[in-house]
């Protein structure tokens, strides 16, 4: 029986020296109990923040460490598209560098004057002969150019200024004029009072989403439902208008930008 004992005790003894059998945990007493029991060396310090410090080594979930402690990750710390890397394209030559430089430089109050202008001479001859758009005519307006322009303003805002981002909110707010301008803030006061001059708006990151660029609603929502309806903001990616359908376009209306 000795013998037996003898030989298992041999075993085990063989067993933990070639680590297939997990060692104790040594217990890391409180600071009120450490006259009691032995100090050991793992349950020094330094060794504690050692092995802590490894613990944040390693892969738990098959992510990088910055995801697991709340960080950017490897997606978001790709370089952000930057204006100059945006193609300035246009169907009819139109130049949108002035607009690029405008968003550049963080002049929002300058972007929305040229991206004004722009519109204007897009929508044609008698756009400009009359200094303002008809809301017959902004179906005119290519979708690569009016796609540009906006890109340009989400690139510049990260996402926060542009048409399209009017078109989600307007959207998201049951295409309800009252709900989209309270929420983009182009009213005011407790009645709800849209601001009428240029001034009155925000022309800056602290404004809300969708606040920029500016449509000239005074006068109704038409043009700004012909702009928020355009095929540019189809999710589906409308196919550019046809020379028939840009032959349509007519002014009669009076409402301008």
């Amino acid at each position: 029986m000795q013998a037996l004992q003898s030989s298992q005790a041999a075993a085990h003894g063989a067993r933990v020296a070639r680590g297939s059998v997990p060692r104790p945990v040594p217990f890391c007493p409180s600071r009120g109990n450490l006259h009691s029991v032995p100090s050991a060396p793992s349950c020094s310090p330094r060794v504690i923040a050692t092995r802590a410090s490894k613990l944040g080594d390693v892969n738990l979930f098959g992510g990088d460490t910055a995801s697991l402690l709340g960080g950017p990750t490897v997606e978001e710390k790709s370089a952000k598209p930057k204006l100059d890397d945006i193609p300035l394209q246009s169907e009819v030559g139109m130049d949108y560098s002035l607009l690029r430089d405008a968003l550049k430089e963080g002049d929002f109050r300058k972007a929305d004057d040229e991206t004004r202008a722009l519109l204007i001479r897009l929508a044609g001859e008698g756009a400009i002969k009359r200094g303002w758009v008809y809301f017959t005519e902004v179906r005119s307006i290519s979708v690569t150019d009016f796609q540009t322009m906006d890109t340009l303003w989400k690139t510049a805002s990260n996402g926060k200024f542009g048409y399209s981002v009017q078109k989600e909110i307007f959207t998201q707010n049951q295409k309800r004029w009252g709900k989209f301008f309270k929420q983009i803030d182009w009213t005011t006061g407790e009645n709800n009072n849209y601001r009428k001059w240029p001034m009155e708006f925000i022309y800056s990151m602290d404004a809300p989403r969708g606040h920029l660029p500016l449509t000239n609603a005074l006068r109704g929502t038409q043009l700004f439902t012909e702009v928020l309806n355009h095929p540019a903001w189809d999710k589906t990616g409308a196919a550019k208008m046809s020379i028939d359908e840009k032959a349509k376009a007519a002014g009669t209306n009076t409402l301008k930008w």
